[in-house]
């Protein structure tokens, strides 16, 4: 390792004497980085290239001290610039997200259609709890008041669970989301237990993925345990508070408990999910494994609400 350098009067700086390299650097600008330390302590500094290396020296009689500068400056920095996160884009496919979309409507359809559909899969803590209705915590989510109702969530759903499935895939997101609502209502009706309590609409599915896509970030940052940007995590789930905030409130019949049940659960799980990188352990197969179920279980409770 080359530690001294010297240098004649014709050198293209005119310096003359001794000098002692107090650092080697990947870069050319890395060596410079350093450089700065040097010239905040009032002392020259120069670069050269040896070999696949930039070497930091400096006149000799000052090494001591000026090492110590840039060791000094190279700690207090170490973290600087903050690790920036790096979230996963699984799938943006759009394909689930769309057919689920023409889903709801071919529901909704059905309604005009089958006068008794709306009542046979609504969400009802007496059907649930008393009859045993539990397929109702799942085909609520795909039933709406009217059209105002379905074009809302239509307009959520393809633009939050869309990014879920760029987060973790579609099979686990649309499992999740499903789930995540199928939860909330459950949760819902249970507190309800007792009163004539009925609700329906996708929108526990919007803010469940709302929740999802709120707490992934908080998840990546746990998992990494270094200093990185705030704003990395902090905006995304302020960001998403405020939509839920401006979004899930309301006035009758507006069920808030359970918008607000489904972002704080999708929250919760998202976190889960995201610190210990469950996404990027599933490959494709489990990724349309986790699709097919969460597609038969919408399918498998309609027809038991049918029958």
């Amino acid at each position: 390792m080359v530690d001294r350098l010297e240098f004649e009067s014709d050198d293209i700086r005119g310096e003359k004497g001794e000098f002692t390299v107090i650092g080697t650097y990947q870069s050319s600008r890395l060596a410079h980085e350093a450089g700065l330390a040097i010239l905040a302590a009032g002392h020259h500094y120069w670069v050269y290239p040896v070999d696949d290396l930039y070497v930091l020296a400096v006149k000799s009689k000052y090494s001591e001290i000026l090492r110590r500068e840039v060791n000094i400056a190279e700690l207090k920095n170490r973290f600087w610039p903050p690790i920036s996160i790096d979230l996963p884009n699984q799938s943006t496919r759009k394909a689930p997200t769309v057919l689920f979309a023409l889903f709801l409507i071919g529901v909704f359809i059905g309604q005009n259609a089958i006068p008794n559909l709306k009542e046979l899969g609504m969400n009802s803590s007496d059907g649930v709890f008393i009859q045993g209705e539990w397929w109702r915590i799942v085909t609520a989510v795909t039933l709406h008041a009217d059209v105002a109702h379905l074009a809302g969530n239509l307009l959520g759903i393809s633009l939050f669970t869309y990014l879920c499935c760029r987060y973790m895939g579609n099979g686990l997101a649309w499992f999740l989301i499903i789930s995540v609502a199928s939860l909330s209502n459950l949760t819902n009706a249970y507190i309800r237990l007792g009163d004539p309590f009925f609700s329906l609409g996708a929108s526990t599915a919007v803010f469940a993925s709302l929740g999802l896509l709120t707490g992934f970030p908080v998840g990546v940052y746990l998992k990494t345990r270094d200093p990185m940007q705030s704003r990395d995590w902090l905006i995304p789930f302020f960001g998403g508070c405020i939509l839920f905030a401006w979004m899930g409130g309301g006035e009758f019949p507006t069920d808030v408990t359970g918008h607000l049940l489904s972002f704080v659960f999708g929250t919760i799980v998202a976190i889960v999910i995201s610190s210990t990188s469950i996404q990027s352990k599933l490959n494709a197969f489990h990724q349309k494994m986790l699709l097919l179920i969460a597609s038969g279980l919408l399918t498998a409770s309609w027809m038991l609400a049918l029958l």
